[in-house]
């Protein structure tokens, strides 16, 4: 297999799949056309608009929007079209970086077709042909995707606070990372990308950061999401994404490709090159 195989693989979608959704004239996800039609019902909160939906002008503030979205999506979840909600707020906006229009669950991220995003931190050891990646292995009994590999941090992106805020807290909680050496993660980057999934559509951006971590410092599980870490050579963390879809979780390859790339590892002599580099920063449907 390729390593374009994975790039391929996050980003097929058909738009023709979802009707879209505004808020105030701003378009801000996309939904399942049978999702589309169940909150038609809910007509205190959605009405037609151009092919989609849109919240209904008298929701004019992000906390009314909130309110009503949430008892939406716990009726949703009673009828088991939602999952359970995860209490982690995400912000709803129409491009990243804009405004926040409302929040909703973590959960109904996919569902309700909105751009979502969150960090990847790359830690390594040493340079050149010394060059090793720690790479964690899931938790067994995570909900998603248990026992594959995984960066070493990463985390979604909550509303209440700044991604440079989360690196340090997500550091803390999953590998024991303090913040003093937390604090020396370096932003390098974005990796997007829009993907079909069970539940909806994934539209999401990866803040990347990288983090050139001391020899003597192991990192440890804390808080029971990572079952273990073990630091590979860099040529090694190649060989397993190039020779399966499956050994990460399919949206952390990106962001080791990403790094083989940043150092070097894949070269312009590889003839996906190009395809590579602009495909792992893919327009979000808007």
């Amino acid at each position: 297999m390729r390593f374009l195989d994975h790039i391929r693989r996050c980003n097929t979608h058909d738009m023709a799949d979802y009707a879209p959704w505004e808020i105030g004239g701003r378009r801000v996800g996309f939904l399942r056309h049978a999702l589309a039609e169940r909150l038609r019902d809910f007509s205190d909160v959605f009405v037609a608009e151009g092919g989609g939906l849109s919240l209904v002008p008298t929701l004019d503030t992000p906390t009314a929007r909130t309110d009503a979205m949430a008892d939406i999506l716990a009726q949703l979840h009673q009828e088991g079209l939602c999952g359970a909600p995860r209490n982690e707020p995400y912000a709803v906006v129409d491009r990243v970086g804009g405004t926040h229009l409302m929040t909703v669950d973590r959960v109904a991220a996919s569902i309700l077709g909105i751009i979502s995003t969150g960090f990847h931190l790359n830690g390594t050891v040493g340079s050149g042909s010394d060059l090793a990646m720690w790479v964690a292995r899931r938790s067994l009994t995570k909900i998603t995707f248990p026992g594959q590999l995984d960066n070493i941090v990463a985390g979604g992106q909550p509303a209440t606070i700044s991604v440079a805020e989360n690196v340090i807290k997500e550091c803390q909680e999953e590998a024991d990372i303090p913040e003093a050496l937390a604090l020396q993660a370096r932003p390098v980057g974005l990796i997007s990308y829009t993907m079909a999934v069970e539940d909806g559509l994934r539209r999401h951006a990866m803040y990347v950061y990288d983090l050139d971590m001391p020899r003597d410092f192991i990192p440890k599980p804390f808080d029971g999401e990572v079952e273990d870490f073990k630091l590979r050579p860099i040529a090694d963390v190649a060989e397993i994404v190039r020779g399966s879809l499956d050994d990460f979780k399919f949206n952390c390859s990106l962001v080791v490709i990403d790094f083989l790339i940043r150092h070097g590892v894949i070269t312009p002599a590889d003839p996906d090159y190009f395809d590579l580099v602009t495909g792992l920063r893919g327009p979000i449907p808007r």
